[in-house]
């Protein structure tokens, strides 16, 4: 079972016990996901089944999509509702207007300092172990970006509640950025709860339960390797025999060469479809060159070599 599963997880559950529920319903050996969601968060996650977990790198290119509910004036050691009170103020001058003028700031590449409980390394260990012992070690600020950043709702109090929808880049901490926020408007804050509603294509509306998993299968549910990709990568459908090379680590120098738009802003890869418009491989570019990087097939030990002909 080579696929993708675009999952809605419960509030209350890991990912990885998520990934172990998928495996038991359809009986497959390997799986994972494309990105870790907090175990009180909700929505999208993408289950990759058998050969699809080599996808992985490619997905985390996909922009996320998140609807979060921020408390003003209250911040927590974990910077979300699991973790205990370490501060209250009384944050009731804070306005609609005040919160809307304040998200342009956090709007584009900006940079976030990953909390303490979270699952970044730190010289061989996760800084949420740390952080279970009570410990607090430097964390080096990382660049993130944010594509876009508003405010749906506001409920006006001592302790103001604000939903804002958020659209960024894999490894953004939406929890982070709630406690950011509360900062700029000098109350502080934390994220009281968070929903992951899209991760590229892959809509919350669209996402099946492992309710319906359990009673349905899998089989109407699952998204083929080749449809994953679409929309991340460019397709280039060749002559067979690239397949055939591509299977043996052969590199092509194809003529004409692949009329793909190789996206300036990422490394050149591109997906290989079969004749049956399947995912053979990924393949990448190099000059005049196409070089197999993952096959989804057998592979033989091969001395690589130039084909260099009407192979396009």
């Amino acid at each position: 079972m080579d696929a993708l599963l675009n999952l809605y997880k419960p509030a209350g559950m890991t990912s990885r016990e998520a990934v172990d529920a998928v495996r038991r319903i359809l009986n497959v050996r390997r799986a994972g996901h494309s990105g870790t969601l907090d175990p009180g968060a909700e929505g999208v996650l993408l289950i990759c089944l058998g050969k699809a977990t080599r996808l992985n790198e490619f997905l985390q290119w996909l922009p996320k999509t998140y609807r979060a509910t921020m408390v003003l004036g209250i911040q927590t050691t974990t910077q979300d509702a699991e973790g205990e009170v370490i501060a209250s103020t009384d944050a009731s001058g804070v306005t609609r207007e005040m919160v809307e003028a304040t998200l342009p700031r956090f709007t584009g590449e900006i940079e976030q300092i990953p909390p303490m409980h979270s699952a970044v390394h730190h010289e061989g260990r996760r800084l949420y172990e740390l952080a279970r012992e009570g410990k607090v070690v430097p964390r080096e600020a990382r660049k993130v970006s944010v594509y876009r950043l508003q405010l749906l709702n506001f409920s006006p109090g001592e302790h103001p509640e604000a939903e804002i929808e958020v659209e960024c880049s894999t490894g953004t901490y939406i929890r982070t950025l709630c406690a950011d926020i509360g900062d700029a408007l000098d109350v502080g804050g934390y994220m009281k709860s968070l929903v992951r509603t899209a991760i590229g294509a892959f809509r919350a509306e669209d996402a099946v339960t492992l309710q319906q998993l359990e009673a349905e299968g899998g089989d109407k549910h699952l998204i083929p390797m080749a449809q994953a990709v679409e929309g991340i990568l460019p397709v280039w459908r060749p002559h067979p025999r690239v397949l055939r090379l591509f299977r043996l680590g052969s590199f092509v120098k194809p003529k004409p060469f692949p009329p793909v738009p190789l996206p300036a802003e990422k490394p050149p890869y591109i997906a290989v479809l079969d004749a049956a418009g399947e995912l053979f491989a990924i393949a990448t570019v190099r000059r005049d060159e196409v070089w197999p990087y993952k096959v989804f097939g057998e592979r033989v030990l091969y001395h690589p070599r130039s084909v260099e002909e009407d192979l396009g």
